[in-house]
């Protein structure tokens, strides 16, 4: 996943907490330092299949972004000590770099199938077997499989392994409905009508929308740890400081993989206490 890249989706406010400098050194520094922030990712990274890469020739990327319906949000904790190059003083330049450790929670959907869910599902559904309990059944562990089960949701994961079991398929439905899922994004008319051609309009609202969810995997994770990387510059102007900074954190579990990165410029006042 990834940020989306207007401007208006990207400008945030962090609450910074940051200690007293250690000079360890004429010119050699280091202080910790701690940043709180939330996030929100619309678009996510897809690799281009060998044909199209081919076809754009030599230069072009592997990967593309997109926005294909998917989301995820969260907040993070950012704890790193930086070390720094410069004199002592807040009112001389510096320049710093930081490595550590940030608690990430992301709530969310992403799409495990490289863009090609709705495809991948439908060819799925229809080869599942001689009978409507039998595709349930395929399509429900294939998305086990295919999302990793990310979220460690042991209900949604026993509701997957036997969908057609009883009414598993409307309770997946009504769990999603219940957990808040229920977004104008995650309502996909066109699966939901593919779902019901495909089975004659033998299911109900709830089992179809159950069955479109199925396109995107759930992710719901909390107290999760990620490397994290910060750089900065900071130029004195009189009494004021200006800032320039980039940090950057990496969360990987499974087949997911979020990359966070922050471009911040600030002006401020530094009050040593």
């Amino acid at each position: 996943m990834t940020n989306d890249t207007s401007i208006g989706k990207n400008l945030r406010f962090f609450f910074d907490l940051k200690s007293p400098e250690w000079q360890v050194s004429e010119y050699v520094g280091f202080f910790l330092f701690n940043r709180n922030g939330k996030f929100e990712q619309t678009s996510q990274v897809l690799k281009r299949n060998e044909f199209a890469a081919s076809q754009e020739g030599d230069n072009s990327s592997s990967n593309y972004t997109s926005n294909i319906g998917t989301e995820t949000k969260g907040s993070y904790s950012m704890f790193l000590p930086v070390m720094y190059i410069g004199e002592k003083g807040s009112d001389k330049f510096r320049i710093g770099f930081g490595y550590g450790i940030s608690q990430v929670n992301i709530k969310g959907t992403s799409d495990f199938n490289n863009g090609q869910a709705l495809q991948n599902n439908s060819l799925i559904f229809l080869n599942g077997g001689p009978t409507l309990d039998s595709k349930i059944d395929m399509i429900g562990r294939y998305s086990l499989l295919s999302t990793g089960n990310i979220d460690r949701d042991p209900y949604r994961a026993y509701l997957l392994g036997n969908l057609s079991t009883g009414n598993n398929l409307e309770m997946l439905g009504l769990y999603s409905a219940l957990q808040g899922e229920i977004t104008p994004k995650s309502l996909d008319p066109i699966s939901i009508y593919m779902f019901n051609s495909l089975t004659n309009g033998q299911l109900n609202p709830l089992e179809l929308y159950a069955l479109s969810t199925l396109l995107k995997g759930r992710v719901n994770t909390s107290s999760k740890y990620a490397q994290s990387y910060y750089f900065f510059w900071e130029v004195p102007f009189g009494p004021i400081n200006w800032r320039v900074g980039v940090g950057f954190i990496d969360y990987k579990q499974n087949n997911f993989d979020v990359q966070l990165r922050n471009f911040e410029t600030a002006i401020y006042v530094p009050i040593d206490l």
